[in-house]
């Protein structure tokens, strides 16, 4: 979902929490090119809620840089036994199929979606309507309130519930969670 204007942005996110599907990806690296990706998780969200979930590893068919495994916790071993991509993007394009697809830095999650499924040719794949929760706190939050627009800086300025963990499953209820926070500020900011 392009916003034309900041002034878009109140009735973008209500549409979204009222149907969207917030995504996460844990990936190899941040070059969609080279890298891969290790783990994705969605939610389908209706009125601000969870009605549905996807989750899945990935084997990257790589081995994993330490770093990652350092930031993730995930390790080789643990994506040995998981399906390739081919396998996971057609169940996860039908699960974000006629959904506004919400992330954090969305940009880059649909970037490494756009790349696996050229790579593989499991799917097409087509950019859906997206929202960034990144983009969107930065239109409506002050740098002085939060100093960073980072995941993990936002949840814990705003006490969000659920922290990011660098693990898909985890970052999709943080971002569900901005996602709702957004939407209430939104609400309650008059217009210019």
């Amino acid at each position: 979902m392009e916003l034309s204007s900041p002034e878009d942005l109140p009735a973008a996110l209500r549409a979204a929490v009222a149907d969207c599907v917030v995504i996460d990806c844990e990936t190899t690296g941040l070059h969609p090119a080279d890298d891969r990706i290790i783990e994705v998780a969605a939610v389908a969200v209706r009125h601000g809620h969870v009605v549905d979930s996807f989750h899945s590893r990935v084997n990257p068919g790589q081995p994993l840089p330490p770093i990652i495994t350092e930031l993730t916790g995930l390790r080789d071993d643990d994506l040995a036994t998981a399906p390739p991509a081919a396998d996971v993007l057609r169940p996860l394009t039908d699960f974000l199929d006629g959904h506004t697809v919400v992330g954090h830095n969305v940009a880059f999650d649909l970037s490494f979606l756009s790349s696996e499924s050229a790579r593989t040719r499991a799917v097409t794949f087509r950019t859906p309507p997206h929202l960034c929760t990144a983009d969107s706190a930065r239109t409506l939050i002050p740098r002085s309130e939060v100093g960073r627009y980072r995941l993990a800086t936002l949840s814990d300025r705003l006490n969000l519930p659920h922290r990011p963990s660098h693990r898909a499953g985890g970052d999709v209820l943080a971002t569900l969670d901005l996602l709702n926070h957004l939407d209430g500020l939104a609400r309650r900011t008059p217009p210019d």
